[in-house]
């Protein structure tokens, strides 16, 4: 007899009743959407007024807003450096100064979750930010990915960093775990495009017509930037059902999940 076949068989994994079950909350987002930023800081903030920190985990997925814009490189060669409000004018064909109210009244929203928000930003193609995503991903985990994105987001809208530099893209996968020199073979090859195209096309057929779009526990759908009151609510009937808050846990919020404020899918915020 082999080893193999002498070998006892595994035993089965097995949740016992009643076991605690984790929350996963799935976030498509792309970096330079301002709701997505927002959005992320409600999230965060009714984690937390949940009481369910370190009890939730968050994935990021990607989701790029406009496939059709410029990388860096591209942009040099023409002589161009546009930034947000250009963008924004390009597409709404609004003015100006209504452009900027609008990213005033952005920042407000912000500044209510204690965020900075730097009103005129740089702006190009996100797809090289959604590549390296992915690959952190497949090196360091889940955790690690988001930590990738979240820094490069949260810099960008602070005015701290230009996300559209290969070498910052690559100072800031390598502090989340990869390479230095995987992290430049992926920015000067197509490497983890398959997977950027996948993870937009599960969020487009989830019902995604923007970002931030989030999943919330496999049960909630929840389009654009909630307030904070509805993710809470939501997050705590489903901390109770997995048994990670008590079943007296007062309900702050409602728990019907309905749509807020979002980039569009063609790049309208």
């Amino acid at each position: 007899m082999s080893p193999a076949e002498s070998a006892p068989a595994a035993a089965p994994s097995l949740i016992p009743l009643g076991a605690k079950q984790p929350l996963v909350v799935d976030v498509w987002t792309d970096v330079v959407c301002p709701w997505c930023y927002v959005g992320e800081g409600r999230l965060e903030q009714a984690i937390q007024e949940a009481g369910l920190t370190g009890k939730v985990q968050v994935r990021t997925h990607s989701f790029e807003l406009d496939p059709s814009a410029p990388t860096r490189a591209e942009e040099r060669a023409a002589g161009q450096s546009p930034t947000n409000v250009d963008h924004l004018m390009q597409k709404t064909g609004r003015g100006a100064e209504e452009v900027r109210g609008m990213e005033e009244q952005i920042a407000q929203l912000a500044r209510e979750l204690g965020r900075d928000y730097a009103l005129e930003r740089p702006v190009a193609s996100t797809r090289p930010a959604h590549r390296l995503l992915q690959a952190v991903r497949a090196a360091a985990g889940e955790e690690a990915a988001k930590d990738f994105f979240l820094s490069l987001q949260r810099g960008y809208f602070r005015g701290e960093l230009d996300p559209f530099e290969d070498e910052v893209l690559v100072e800031h996968a390598v502090a989340a775990g990869l390479d230095a020199q995987a992290a430049r073979e992926v920015l000067a090859s197509d490497a983890h495009d398959a997977e950027v195209d996948d993870e937009v096309r599960a969020a487009v057929e989830m019902g995604a017509r923007g970002v931030p779009f989030m999943v919330l526990g496999d049960a909630y759908a929840a389009p654009g930037a909630l307030p904070v009151e509805a993710l809470r609510g939501a997050l705590e009937e489903l901390g109770r059902a997995r048994g990670l808050l008590g079943e007296d846990g007062a309900a702050h919020g409602s728990t019907g999940v309905v749509g807020g404020e979002a980039c569009g899918i063609d790049g309208n915020c």
